[in-house]
């Protein structure tokens, strides 16, 4: 992966770090954002619950729950900095919800909150038997959420420019090379040489690095800087090599 060490300035706004600077819920802003955080992470929260042994109703219950009430922003004002990333507030605030967890005529449920979960996306795939695995199982998930939206923005970006077909062709070898087609074959396919596809490779791993640490940034708090992205990214990237 490309490494750079050159600080973007400024950072642009998250859904993330709009939330934290806005976190008045009556702002049309912050609640956008907080609607969009809930819309791109619910996946690894819900297979937190699953992993924490929570069968499949429940664990949509406690995930509903838990958007819902982070989508009129229930608990924002208890963020502090040592919880200041999304992805160790979402686990935290997942934790003492189950802790807390009764069900009764109280609880929210499927349908009734501010937030609807895309049913029809459930992955309960290699849910850990052992509760005791749930953390690691979490941080894996998200770090395929992360790579996920990534590579379908990356994808949009060459759709958009009459370049998909293209991507299709390129984006298993982005991460690992022995992925790849060979380059001659590559560019037989396209009708270019081995150099133009060579070439393509270096830009298509470039943007999808550029890609992913703006897709970390999202995640982090509004004062971070290029040294927690680089970090939490190495992070991501070591927990899905692990989980690989």
């Amino acid at each position: 992966m490309p490494h750079s060490t050159a600080r973007p300035s400024p950072f642009p706004q998250t859904a993330w770090s709009r939330v934290l600077s806005a976190r008045d819920a009556q702002s049309p802003d912050a609640r956008m954002a907080r609607e969009e955080v809930c819309r791109a992470y619910w996946s690894p929260v819900y297979s937190y619950y699953r992993a924490l042994g929570c069968d499949r109703e429940d664990a949509l219950d406690l995930t509903q729950e838990l958007l819902a009430d982070f989508c009129a922003g229930g608990g924002l004002e208890r963020v502090t900095p040592d919880v200041g990333s999304l992805r160790s507030y979402l686990k935290t605030t997942a934790r003492n919800r189950l802790t807390n967890f009764r069900r009764d005529t109280s609880a929210i449920k499927r349908g009734s909150g501010a937030f609807h979960l895309p049913l029809e996306e459930l992955d309960d795939s290699n849910v850990p038997a052992d509760p005791e695995k749930a953390d690691a199982f979490y941080d894996q998930r998200w770090a395929r959420t992360i790579f996920r939206r990534a590579m379908d923005q990356l994808s949009e970006n060459y759709t958009s420019r009459g370049k998909g077909a293209l991507f299709d062709a390129l984006k298993g070898g982005l991460i690992s090379q022995d992925s790849l087609k060979p380059y001659s074959e590559l560019g037989a396919s396209f009708g270019v040489g081995e150099a133009q596809i060579k070439l393509e490779v270096h830009r298509a791993r470039k943007r999808l690095a550029d890609t992913l640490r703006h897709e970390v940034l999202g995640t982090l708090g509004p004062d971070s800087d290029v040294a927690a992205v680089e970090s939490e990214l190495r992070y991501l990237l070591r927990v899905l090599a692990h989980g690989s």
